[in-house]
């Protein structure tokens, strides 16, 4: 598809990693690469500009030169991470901004040009990845931060939930079932879910390499 819209991408790197010992989830070992370094070697196939959501400190992630968006929401999950990346988008005259978590680092080169036009989001048969997102900008900005500024305690569940913000804007999903043989969002939770991109991995490389 050809297209002239000006595309950023997002690496949502800002979880705590609870079920994986509190790991940095972008430093994970993937066939002898961060983790991180799979994601921003795809994205940067196929966006304009690219940005890391995350906290703590950004010097850990120099080496991949971009810039990195600290939460200004506190308590309201990785959403806090998507208002950053949207803010930072729109004022750099963004249209879309592609979102994909740190540790799904299977994501295909593909993943823009089927994601668009947005809004949208990828989903594998009928596994949802509301994460792995295409955000029309201007428009997903003032919903995302009027639904986080409006959050009470009655309505805080509702309210930090990604798919409020994709039913808001009628994101609809793109199912990768007949492009892929295995789920490429699959991300890591766990020390199996780990194990598992590793096979995956492991089984890429053999296969590149003809062995």
């Amino acid at each position: 598809m050809q297209h002239t819209l000006k595309i950023a991408g997002l690496v949502l790197a800002g979880g705590q990693g609870r079920r994986m010992q509190h790991a940095d989830k972008a430093f994970m070992n993937i066939a002898q690469r961060p983790c991180v370094d799979w994601i921003i070697t795809s994205l940067k196939k196929q966006c304009a500009a690219i940005a890391i959501s995350a906290n703590g400190d950004a010097q850990r992630f120099d080496a991949w030169d971009c810039p990195v968006l600290a939460d200004t929401m506190q308590n309201v999950g990785p959403l806090a991470g998507v208002l950053s990346g949207l803010a930072w988008a729109e004022e750099a005259g963004f249209d879309v901004l592609v979102s994909v978590p740190v540790d799904t680092p299977c994501i295909p080169d593909t993943l823009v040009n089927a994601l668009l036009p947005a809004p949208s989001y990828a989903s594998y048969a009928t596994q949802h990845h509301s994460l792995v997102a295409a955000w029309p900008v201007h428009k997903a900005h003032a919903l995302l931060a009027v639904q986080l500024t409006s959050i009470t305690e009655q309505n805080r569940k509702q309210n930090t939930r990604v798919c409020t913000l994709t039913q808001a804007l009628g994101s609809r999903p793109v199912d990768f079932l007949p492009l892929s043989s295995f789920d490429p969002f699959l991300n890591i939770n766990t020390p199996e879910d780990l194990q598992a991109v590793q096979a995956i991995w492991h089984t890429r490389m053999r296969d590149h390499h003809g062995l």
